[in-house]
Order: structure tokens, then sequence, then C-alpha cells
């Protein structure tokens, strides 16, 4: 499909390993990987994934609308990947996502500041978490700094 639009192709969202991306890549299946950190098995293994993406040239577009600590561990990997271009994140989202972590996305001309706390940059509320329901969400995109 790829060689056949001239639309830039982002995919990758459900392979889960850097061996599920190997033949991917081989084969130039998209113009940038879009691998989750919930998904592919955690910070290392999309870090192995954005690693195996730079040796073809391809950039890291992360899928990332799983939730403030997805999306705190997102951020990190996009601070520290060089071939990391632009980031998937939610821009609405459940009313109570705000009581549920310390977690603040600032957006400031199109860029988002990394967390600075220890760890991923945000703490849980267990006790606001435990009262929540599942939901899906809405999503934007954005560049991060």
């Amino acid at each position: 499909m790829r060689r056949s639009v001239r639309v830039p192709i982002a995919a990758g969202e459900r392979l889960y390993s850097r061996w599920e991306y190997i033949e991917f890549l081989r084969q130039g299946c998209a113009d940038f990987v879009q691998p989750d950190v919930s998904h592919a098995g955690g910070l290392l293994e999309l870090k192995k994934i954005a690693a195996l993406a730079e040796c073809h040239y391809i950039p890291l577009c992360p899928h990332n609308p799983s939730g403030p600590v997805a999306n705190a561990a997102t951020l990190h990997i996009a601070a520290c990947t060089p071939n990391f271009q632009v980031l998937e994140i939610m821009n609405t989202d459940v009313p109570y996502r705000r009581e549920v972590t310390t977690e603040r996305v600032p957006f400031k001309d199109g860029l988002i500041a990394i967390p600075t706390g220890s760890g991923l940059g945000i703490d849980l509320n267990e006790d606001a978490i435990a009262g929540t329901p599942t939901s899906r969400v809405t999503c934007a995109t954005t560049k991060v700094h």
C-alpha cells in the first residue's frame, strides 16, 4: 500500500515486539513507525524498536492514546530518541484525568514539556483511580520539546 499512495504512512501500533518490527521494516511497510509503549513491552522494548527504525532511516511517531502513565513514559522516550518526530497525544479526555494523577501536559507553541519529577514524573492517586470507569479518548497530534 505504501508504494501505491503519495500520503506518508504511519503504522505499527498493533505490533507487539521488536521481532515483529524486523520484517515490517525490512519490507518498507511505513514511512513512520508507530509503536505503543503499552502494547510493545514497555520503555526498553519501545527504545529498541526506535533503534531498529533508525537503522532504516524511519522516524518514530509513537501511538499514545492510553492514559497518563503511558503518556509520561512515551514523553520520556520521545525526549531521548534521535529519530523521534511527532507524538500522538490525548487532547481531550475523561473528566477525572486530573484527579487520578498529578500529570499536567503543558502545551505551548505546539510543544509539550517533559515531566521532571521522579520516575516518570507523575504520581498516581490510587483512591481516585479505584472509582473510575474505563473510557475511550479523543486524540490530537503535537510535537514534543
